[in-house]
């Protein structure tokens, strides 16, 4: 993946110009496989941090890229890089699971 699928393609402006989402947000399964491949193991570990054990970590995997591929439009329009709009979005689906003190 290169940078320029990855960041904004203007530094000043940002909003809705990350190239990936745009070909998701198209329906284009290979940039879609090629936004996982690039952030899977970002997203794992939100999860994982976020959920009281691996199966519930697994199912909010799920989530976030089901939510990613169904929202790819609207997480175009966001501003900031690709990766933490990804990352954000795993952290927001995993925010009601946090796990409560050791």
């Amino acid at each position: 993946m290169t940078a320029a699928e990855t960041a904004p393609r203007s530094p000043g402006d940002g909003v809705g110009s990350h190239l990936l989402l745009e070909r998701v947000a198209a329906g284009d399964a290979r940039a879609f496989g090629t936004l996982y491949d690039a952030f899977v193991a970002e997203t794992y570990a939100i999860c994982l941090f976020n959920c009281a054990n691996p199966s519930a970590a697994d199912k909010a995997m799920i989530r976030t890229w089901i939510f990613v591929w169904s929202h790819a439009a609207a997480l175009n329009e966001q501003v900031g890089s690709t990766q933490h709009i990804v990352l954000s979005t795993a952290w927001a689906v995993t925010s009601q699971q946090r796990r409560g003190p050791p």
